[in-house]
C-alpha cells in the first residue's frame, strides 16, 4: 500500500511500510520525500482538481549557514499513519514541519523533530515584533544561570534557606502567600 489521499475527507494515509524501519517499533519518516510523494499525487490526473495539500519552502542558506527547509500542511488536509494494532513511534525528519497539528491520533506516537533558528516573537493582536536574537554568549550565559539554580554547576553549590535560594552571583527570594511558594531573582 503506498501513501494516498482520501480527496473527500482531506485524509492523508501514510502506511507503516512507507516509513523507514530505525530499529524495534521506531520508524521514521523523510518530511520532505512525503513532500514529494503528495506533489506527484496532486499532479496527477485524480488529484489536480483539488487544493493543495500542503505549502513548503526550501533549504536557504544565508551567511552560509543553511536554514532548514519547512512543510505545512494546509486547506483542512489532516494526516493519519496506519493503525496497525501495535504500537509503534514515527520519528520525523527533512524538515520543519506542522504534522503534529494536523495528526489523526491513533496507536502511532510521533517524534516531531522541528529546530528552531532565529525566532520571530509574536506580539497581541496578531502583529509581529522585532525578531529575539540571542547570541551565542547570552545562550552560554543564560545556560550557566540555568545549572547554577538547579545546583548542576560543578563547584557552585545551590544554598537554600526557608526565605532564600543562592547559588553563586545568582540570588533568589522565596515567598508564600495563601499556600503559593514564589522563586524570584533578586
Amino acid at each position: 500500500m503506498a501513501i494516498s489521499i482520501n480527496w473527500e475527507t482531506r485524509v492523508i494515509h501514510i502506511p507503516q511500510g512507507d516509513l523507514t524501519l530505525v530499529s524495534g517499533t521506531l520508524y521514521e519518516l523523510d518530511v520532505n520525500a512525503l513532500r514529494l510523494v503528495l506533489k506527484d499525487i496532486e499532479d496527477g490526473d485524480e488529484g489536480m482538481g483539488f487544493p493543495d495539500t500542503h505549502r513548503h519552502n526550501t533549504e536557504v542558506v544565508l551567511s552560509g549557514i543553511t536554514y532548514a527547509r519547512t512543510f505545512e500542511i494546509i486547506n483542512g488536509y489532516t494526516i493519519t499513519f496506519e493503525d496497525t494494532g501495535s504500537h509503534y513511534t514515527v520519528r520525523c525528519v527533512g524538515a520543519n514541519h506542522n504534522i503534529a497539528d494536523v495528526l489523526n491520533f491513533n496507536s502511532v506516537n510521533l517524534i516531531i523533530g522541528n529546530s528552531a533558528g532565529l525566532i520571530n516573537s509574536g506580539g497581541g493582536g496578531g502583529g509581529l515584533t522585532t525578531p529575539q536574537a540571542i547570541t551565542l554568549d547570552e545562550l552560554h550565559a543564560m545556560l550557566t544561570d540555568v545549572y547554577k539554580i538547579h545546583g548542576l554547576l560543578t563547584g557552585t553549590p545551590l544554598v537554600v534557606a526557608p526565605t532564600t535560594r543562592v547559588a553563586g552571583d545568582i540570588n533568589q527570594t522565596v515567598t508564600e502567600s495563601s499556600g503559593t511558594v514564589t522563586v524570584e531573582r533578586t
